[in-house]
């Protein structure tokens, strides 16, 4: 398995398992059968109600039809850190070649250069349909011929597919070596909304203040829990910046295992 290392902004060294083809083109199939079926119910439900009211069930046509199917993507990834359905059945992830989420700009780049809003296209010429799979197999062939297995569009804002799960031998539970009793009752529930990778990142920056708890290693500590709080959507002070990282490790935990 292709692996790709990078420093990251706090200058801790992290790696990633890069998507192989074979895993990318699966979950493209995986999505595009999900839209397929969606659009043959809609076509089923509808087919029967267009007669006689063409130019109403148009418009509504192209609200249940077109607009789910161009915007199925970028809304997936926007809000799911990165991965479709496809993705995650597939156990991928898209993230920025630094390691960092996906930003609007790289979901809307991606999104234009893989071609999806031709279907708002069809409705005024259909030999736009052409265009699609053409642009699905220039794909194919970027990401079979780049070293990082990009698109285009992914080559752009520096973006790859890397496995949402790392094929390590041990788990977050283990390094944590702590297990949440029963009746444990979680405190920021706005954690599921780390990844694994971002526990890890956590997990090390702590032990890296236990051990040096002063100069850059405190800096980077504090711009970690400013991060943290960011993403909590936490706007009070942390007074115990330990306890506090260690409690957000241990509800993560707890919610997503």
């Amino acid at each position: 398995m292709d692996k790709i290392t990078f420093i990251s902004a706090q200058h801790v060294k992290i790696q990633f398992e890069l998507a192989s083809v074979i895993q990318r083109c699966l979950a493209y199939v995986i999505d595009t059968l999900i839209n397929y079926l969606y659009a043959m119910i809609v076509v089923i439900a509808m087919i029967d109600s267009f007669f006689g009211n063409e130019d109403f069930f148009l418009g509504i046509f192209v609200l249940l039809f077109n607009l789910p199917l161009v915007f199925y993507k970028p809304v997936m990834e926007y809000y799911f850190n990165g991965q479709t359905l496809g993705k995650m059945a597939m156990g991928l992830r898209m993230v920025r070649i630094n390691g960092d989420r996906l930003t609007i700009r790289d979901i809307f780049v991606r999104w234009v250069m893989r071609g999806d809003f031709f279907w708002i296209a069809l409705l005024s010429n259909p030999s736009f349909i052409g265009l699609i799979p053409f642009l699905s197999f220039m794909g194919f062939i970027m990401v079979c011929m780049t070293p990082l297995k990009q698109r285009f569009g992914d080559m752009i804002v520096s973006v790859i597919a890397v496995r949402s799960k790392s094929s390590r031998t041990y788990t977050l539970e283990e390094v944590l070596k702590k297990q949440a009793p029963e009746n444990y009752a979680p405190v920021y529930s706005k954690c599921i909304s780390f990844t694994d990778e971002d526990m890890m990142f956590i997990k090390k920056a702590i032990e890296q203040y236990k051990k040096h708890p002063m100069g850059e290693v405190k800096e980077i500590l504090n711009k970690i829990t400013q991060k943290t709080k960011e993403r909590l959507e936490i706007t009070e002070p942390v007074k115990d910046q330990i306890g506090f990282l260690e409690r957000v490790l241990k509800d993560y935990v707890y919610l997503t295992r």
